[in-house]
C-alpha cells in the first residue's frame, strides 16, 4: 500500500467546501470543549492554505492572501470580525443552529 503524505492529502480534501466546513466544525467543537485555540487556528490555517490554491482571483489586499497571524493580530484572541473575514475569503460562512 502506498504511503501518503497526510498534510498533502488533507489539503486536497479541504478543497471541497463541504469537507472544509465539516473539518472546521469538528475542530471548533473540540476547541469549545478543551479550549485549545491553537488547534483550531491550525485547522483554519489548513483550510485557508487549501482553498487559496482553488481560488483564482485572490488580490493583494484579500484576507486569504495574508498569513493568519497577520489577519488575527494576536492569534490567542482572534476577533469575530477577523474570523468571519477569513471564512468569507475562502467561500465559507458561520451557521448557527439550536443545540
Amino acid at each position: 500500500m502506498p504511503v501518503r503524505d497526510y498534510q498533502a492529502d488533507l489539503l486536497v480534501r479541504l478543497t471541497d467546501s463541504d469537507y472544509a466546513a465539516m473539518y472546521l466544525k469538528a475542530s471548533l467543537d473540540e476547541t469549545l470543549k478543551d479550549g485549545d485555540w491553537d488547534a483550531f487556528l491550525l485547522a483554519l490555517d489548513n483550510v485557508v492554505e487549501a482553498r487559496q490554491t482553488t481560488l483564482a482571483n485572490i488580490t493583494d489586499d484579500d484576507v486569504a492572501g495574508q498569513p493568519l497571524q497577520q489577519t488575527f493580530g494576536n492569534p490567542k484572541t482572534p476577533t469575530l470580525e477577523s474570523f468571519v473575514a477569513v471564512l468569507s475569503s475562502v467561500g465559507l460562512a458561520i451557521d448557527v443552529k439550536p443545540a
